[in-house]
């Protein structure tokens, strides 16, 4: 029994190279039937074989959708987006002149009639460095997918008290989109508004 065994396994071991291609052959048969049927399934489903990376879907018929990938081509918004209104600013200060450390009052508001305000800031004009968002734009690539109109509004009151005699220019800006830091928003925009106030000693 052990030499039969014994025999079996030598058999095996040492197939013959007609028996490997059949092998190779078979396999090669049953890999070709599962992709057909597969392919049948897709076609009869309306969809297409496609892979998906980042974002961006590849393959007969598809597009790329809201995606960073140069290989989708140029940027274009579906469906094209309407006119882009502007955004609206404004800073009113309480007085115009004013002695130093006496607040005086700035009222700020900002609108834009399509996009909400993502962000806003003020500048009294003493500052020892501007603290201003910056936009890092990722460029975009292929379809991206027009975002609906939504207004947008923000009020509020800033109260500041000069230490130093001066003219200051005080500035009030707001940007509208999608974020402060990047804007992937057909309807996002940026507006400053200013005003000039004079302090005397006290």
């Amino acid at each position: 029994m052990k030499g039969d065994v014994n025999v079996v396994w030598t058999k095996a071991a040492g197939t013959s190279t007609r028996a490997r291609l059949i092998a190779v052959a078979t396999a090669v048969a049953i890999a070709i039937s599962v992709i057909a049927a597969w392919s049948a399934l897709a076609s009869r489903d309306g969809a297409s074989p496609r892979l998906k990376d980042s974002g961006a879907r590849i393959g007969s018929g598809s597009t790329c959708v809201n995606s960073f990938d140069p290989a989708c081509g140029p940027l274009r918004w579906q469906p094209a987006p309407g006119r882009n209104e502007p955004v609206g600013t404004s800073v009113t200060p309480s007085a115009l002149t004013a002695v130093t450390g006496r607040g005086i009052a700035f009222a700020v508001r900002a609108t834009d009639p399509d996009a909400r305000i993502a962000c806003h800031w003020i500048l009294f004009g003493d500052e020892s460095s501007a603290l201003i968002p910056a936009i890092t734009m990722r460029h975009q690539y292929g379809r991206w997918v027009t975002p609906p109109k939504r207004a947008g509004s923000f009020t509020t009151t800033y109260t500041h008290a000069y230490k130093t005699p001066g003219v200051y220019h005080v500035q009030f800006g707001a940007r509208s989109g999608s974020d402060c830091s990047n804007d992937y928003n057909p309807y996002g925009g940026e507006s400053v508004a200013t005003a000039t106030v004079t302090i005397s000693a006290s």
